[in-house]
């Protein structure tokens, strides 16, 4: 049985709650009661309850299914959803079964980005219900407007300016100083010639101390070396990979800046270490955040088409590859490849 599965966010969000809607492209699905097995990536591990992960398969049993245009749906409580949201870089794959056990089909889960974990609610919406609505204050009615006669200003005349009476200025006669007489004398010239001989001397004496501070001044300091530029250094590399757990080579890793050739090589490099988790990690990470390319390269790694023989992705998986073929889609509607494999791959 051909099946997608989707978490959708409610409308509107409530914190911790979302509803898996679940597609049957064979139209076979009937409404009864089932059970589902969630898988992640990082390490193939089954969700056994809240945050709880295990390599055991786990069958968890809900109840209340609705039927929907496609299918059917059923709405999760915060373990589930929590544990989805727990982290962004992990992709989730959902198995149904019936009541009896038997499984009806598998396929990846999308998840909608509008959902919220159920730390996202606090307090403030319950509160928010239960809070009264203060009543509105009633508007005082308005006091009487008490009408006061206008005030007449009297306004006194001018007083008259005083009238100022000129008395005519005193004639004083104006005597011409006497200039004393010149004194006789040759003072004058020797006077010039001593003044004249200092300023020699000063100009002499202030040549020979500026020569004398030239020759005792220190050298200038040389100027230092540049120092070399620091190189920052790529958190991507194999040593880098050597020295850490996978989880936080992934974290730091994808904060990098790279074209989505160099990303491929950088997940061609870590499948040649053997670290295929970490592989898987890059993947799903570049391709959920649009990356057309890193989406077509991890659906050929499923796709049985073009299934490359390695260890890290050892047998093709077709709703894996059709899935992210539809992820492409999403990013990239007339994509010719993605679509006609999306089509085989969904008959």
């Amino acid at each position: 049985m051909k099946l997608r599965f989707s978490l959708q966010a409610l409308e509107p969000a409530v914190p911790g709650r979302a509803r898996l809607y679940v597609r049957d492209l064979d139209d076979e699905l009937e409404l009864g009661d089932y059970a589902i097995a969630i898988q992640r990536s990082q390490n193939s591990y089954y969700l056994h309850s809240a945050q709880s992960w295990d390599a055991s398969l786990r069958w968890l049993p809900q109840q209340g299914w609705t039927e929907h245009e496609e299918g059917i749906a059923v709405l999760l409580n915060a373990d589930i959803v929590d544990s989805l949201l727990a982290n962004a870089s992990d992709a989730y794959q959902i198995t149904l079964a019936d009541s009896g056990g038997e499984e009806l089909g598998r396929s990846p889960l999308k998840l909608d980005k509008a959902i919220l974990p159920s730390t996202a609610g606090g307090h403030a919406q319950a509160m928010e219900l239960t809070m009264p609505v203060a009543a509105a204050p009633e508007t005082p009615a308005p006091e009487p407007v008490v009408e006061t006669p206008p005030v007449v200003e009297t306004v006194a005349p001018p007083a008259p300016e005083p009238v100022k009476v000129e008395m005519p200025a005193p004639n004083v006669d104006t005597v011409a100083p006497v200039e004393p007489p010149a004194k006789k004398g040759g003072m004058a010239k020797w006077i010039v010639l001593l003044v004249l001989l200092l300023t020699l001397l000063g100009a002499a004496a202030y040549w020979f101390y500026s020569q004398s501070a030239k020759d005792d001044s220190p050298a200038a300091p040389e100027a230092p070396e540049p120092k070399p530029a620091v190189v920052e250094t790529d958190n991507c590399t194999m040593d880098k990979l050597a020295d850490r757990p996978g989880l936080q080579f992934v974290q730091e890793c994808v904060k990098e800046s790279k074209t989505s050739e160099q990303w491929l090589a950088v997940i061609e490099e870590v499948k040649k270490a053997g670290q295929c988790d970490v592989a898987q990690r890059l993947y799903v990470n570049k391709a959920q955040s649009g990356d057309v390319k890193i989406a077509l390269a991890y659906a050929r790694e499923y796709d049985p088409q073009d299934h490359p023989a390695h260890a890290c992705f050892s047998k093709p998986n077709p709703a894996t590859a059709a899935y992210w073929y539809e992820t492409v889609l999403l990013s990239d509607p007339d994509n010719a490849h993605a679509k006609a494999r999306f089509q085989e791959l969904s008959q």
